[in-house]
């Protein structure tokens, strides 16, 4: 059974929770504005990050998405990096330190001697295109392959996963930290649209859910290392055509940073805007709901230790025991993933370098140069590859 272990009320609801991956802290981000607070396990506040930061007011959604902190914990120290409003702050139980920096999306390296940031910063109107290694003097000492949300290790380590967003579609790149930086191997996932938040690993890491997009409601699960699909769920439809207001409360509504495996591998728990949490069993096919409060859940994050620690619409934050017991991450399944693999070489525009699969079909080499026809029940991005391809071929016939 679950049952809530620790609970707190703040003056704010909290948008997102970053577990620190090994230690008895967590982070959450404020609903309201541009700070963030750092918890221990008994949820007693143990530091902040601009916590006098102006509120966001009324921007409209897509401007306040650009403000809004992206989280770094170090893999092994009480160290939190946050990016936001070009300035990157250093958390520690010491103090903050702060200093100027472009980088919209930050990780660190599996090892914690480096950090991953995005976009590069010397790379002018083309800085999406690329990433920064850089050391924890601010000095970059290598370059990396373009990404842009998040960096989810493996449980078993060896390899991460992070995603390149493009408004027509999303690869899923799986990389190994090589000299410092991301070395992108050649089979990569591809999602439909753009807008998705960072992959979620089960603790085994025989598969991974992620959460979207721009456009609807989705939520993917998909194994490994077969990168198949196992489940697509519309949780719901597109906001009708409204003014930014209710646009924004539309965005606001069911955010989409609420979803987490607790010790159970088999289970994905699912945060829901009426105030409960989904127990959804991938092996059986079931859902099962438990309500955590009267209040619609806003974020979810599984802590070091197996436990969730859920957010909710009135401000309220919980640490909640689930069932299950810890398992042992699966290390062949990363071992037959870089087998498998080759490593590219992951400059500029990387469609062209990956053999890529949606979960259920594959393309290799310059299969997709070939796609002419697409029907309505194939994502966005192909069929503008076939509508691209189709004019092409009528261009050449027809000059």
């Amino acid at each position: 059974m679950m049952e809530t272990v620790h609970r707190v009320r703040l003056d704010a609801p909290v948008e997102r929770l970053v577990a620190h991956p090994r230690l008895a802290l967590v982070a959450g981000v404020d609903v309201t504005r541009p700070a963030v607070y750092v918890w221990d396990l008994d949820l007693r506040l143990v530091g902040a990050v601009s916590a006098d930061a102006d509120s966001y007011g009324n921007l409209p959604v897509w401007e306040r998405h650009r403000q809004v902190p992206e989280l770094a914990w170090h893999p092994h120290e009480p160290v939190l990096l946050v990016a936001a409003g070009g300035v990157l702050s250093r958390w520690t139980p010491d103090g903050v330190t702060t200093r100027p920096a472009g980088y919209r999306s930050i990780a660190f390296s599996p090892d914690g001697g480096t950090v991953w940031a995005s976009p590069a910063r010397d790379g002018g109107e083309d800085a999406w295109l690329a990433s920064d290694a850089v050391d924890h003097d601010d000095g970059v000492v290598g370059t990396g392959p373009r990404w842009d949300t998040g960096v989810a290790e493996h449980p078993a380590g060896g390899l991460v996963l992070t995603l390149a967003s493009d408004q027509g579609a999303t690869l899923g790149l799986f990389a190994r930290s090589e000299d410092r930086s991301m070395r992108i191997r050649g089979r990569a996932l591809v999602l439909d649209a753009d807008g998705y938040e960072t992959p979620v690993w089960a603790p085994d890491g025989r598969r991974f859910a992620v959460r979207g997009n721009s456009y609807v409601q989705s939520l993917d699960v998909y194994s490994f290392p077969g990168l198949e699909r196992q489940l697509a769920l519309t949780l719901r439809e597109p906001a009708p055509a409204s003014t930014p207001p209710d646009w924004t409360e539309f965005a606001l509504d069911w955010l989409r940073r609420d979803i987490a495996f607790g010790h159970d591998p088999d289970v994905l728990w699912i945060g829901t805007p009426e105030g409960a949490l989904l127990a959804l069993d991938l092996a059986a096919g079931t859902v099962t709901a438990h309500p955590v409060g009267d209040a619609g859940v806003t974020a979810l994050a599984r802590t070091a230790s197996g436990q969730l620690v859920v957010a909710d619409r009135d401000g309220c934050v919980a640490l909640l025991s689930v069932p299950g017991v810890p398992v042992a991450p699966d290390s062949d399944g990363v071992a037959a993933f870089i087998t498998g693999t080759e490593p590219i070489d992951a400059t500029g525009y990387l469609w062209d370098e990956l053999e890529l699969t949606d979960g259920v079909r594959t393309w290799r080499d310059d299969d997709l140069d070939r796609v002419v026809e697409a029907d309505d029940d194939d994502p966005t991005w192909l069929r503008l590859q076939a509508a691209i391809n189709q004019f092409g071929r009528g261009r050449a016939e027809h000059p």
